[in-house]
């Protein structure tokens, strides 16, 4: 006989991390909408990196049933992370990884626990990385209790590339930005936007209508250093365009080098000349008065051995953790969390 179960269609209520337009299941990556002449930026919106769902519940049973807008895939990134799930139970206040939703196709369902003993607990679920959900439901045991748990401490504004849009993690909850949500307890919005963060001021002017937030700037893997020069400042006028968001802190990160001894010394030289440009800018703005305006170096990053990425760019699992960790230190010696 068929289990009886309660479908729940996932709403803006409920969901952290990313934001949700007129369709009850099309996830956006802002709290307002990223307009179409972005172009590829439209697209990539659209990916749910960073959206997760905390929620309390008795249940014994969670079924996961949803649907892909696409088979994308990449050689370097597991199916999981590109479009699955995966589920953290919290216990004695900490998270611990239980189980995760492995695609199959554009249609998919699967059990994420069965036949657990019936006692309320806290759960998160993360969201695919790289594909885009048309739709999302939930099945809980039909008597069951169900509690969505919202976050309001001011956001992580996190605004980059393809690695903080988590490529190229195993499961979703690896991610940077989602292993800090956890470990913080902090709403995290992922602008990670895959072969993009240019810097581009558009996006700045986007990112200034949002409220009450911490802005991340972590682009440099994608743009050189006349990007640098020309962008830096007018992208934090841009960002505090809007008096609400004048005094709001603005963290940049310098690019990460993976090996110091690789042997291509050309590269290696070219990211320190990029990250001291960086640096002059930021010193500049300081200089003539800019407040709240921090910028964290890269040393120490992730360079305690060469084993942190999965081609010398984008992170694995362990990358992805010393990354997490290194930013939450920075975040806590600037005293901002």
């Amino acid at each position: 006989m068929r289990q009886k179960y309660m479908l729940i269609n996932l709403n803006i209520k409920g969901v952290n991390g990313m934001l949700i337009t007129n369709k009850l299941i099309k996830f956006k990556k802002m709290l307002i909408k990223i307009p179409k002449e972005t172009g590829n930026v439209w697209d990539l919106s659209e990916n749910s990196a960073g959206v997760s769902l905390s929620f309390s519940s008795n249940t014994s049973n969670l079924l996961i049933r949803w649907t892909l807008k696409n088979h994308f895939k990449m050689h370097h990134m597991t199916d999981v992370g590109v479009s699955g799930f995966d589920l953290y139970q919290k216990k004695n206040n900490e998270w611990h990884f239980i189980s995760t939703g492995i695609p199959n196709d554009l249609k998919n369902e699967t059990y994420l626990f069965k036949g657990l003993q019936k006692e309320l607990k806290h759960y998160r679920i993360h969201f695919p990385l790289y594909n885009t959900l048309t739709d999302l439901e939930l099945g809980f045991d039909s008597n069951s209790r169900i509690e969505i748990i919202n976050k309001n401490s001011p956001s992580l504004i996190f605004y980059g590339t393809s690695i903080t849009q988590g490529g190229c993690a195993s499961r979703p909850g690896l991610a940077y930005t989602n292993i800090i949500s956890r470990k913080l307890n902090r709403n995290c919005i992922n602008l990670g936007f895959s072969g993009n963060g240019h810097l581009e001021i558009s996006i700045a002017h986007i990112l200034a209508k949002i409220d009450d937030a911490i802005f991340i700037i972590d682009c440099m893997w994608n743009i050189d250093e006349k990007i640098v020069i020309k962008n830096t400042k007018p992208f934090i006028n841009a960002l505090r365009s809007k008096i609400k968001n004048f005094k709001s802190s603005i963290i940049f990160h310098e690019q990460y080098l993976s090996n110091l001894n690789h042997p291509d010394k050309k590269f290696i030289k070219s990211v320190i000349k990029k990250n001291k440009a960086l640096k002059k800018q930021i010193d500049n703005e300081i200089n003539i008065g800019a407040k709240n305006l921090h910028l964290i170096e890269q040393d120490g990053c992730i360079n305690k051995d060469t084993e942190a990425t999965v081609d010398g760019v984008h992170f694995n699992d362990l990358g992805f953790e010393r990354y997490s960790e290194h930013l939450i230190s920075k975040l806590r010696e600037i005293q901002l969390i």
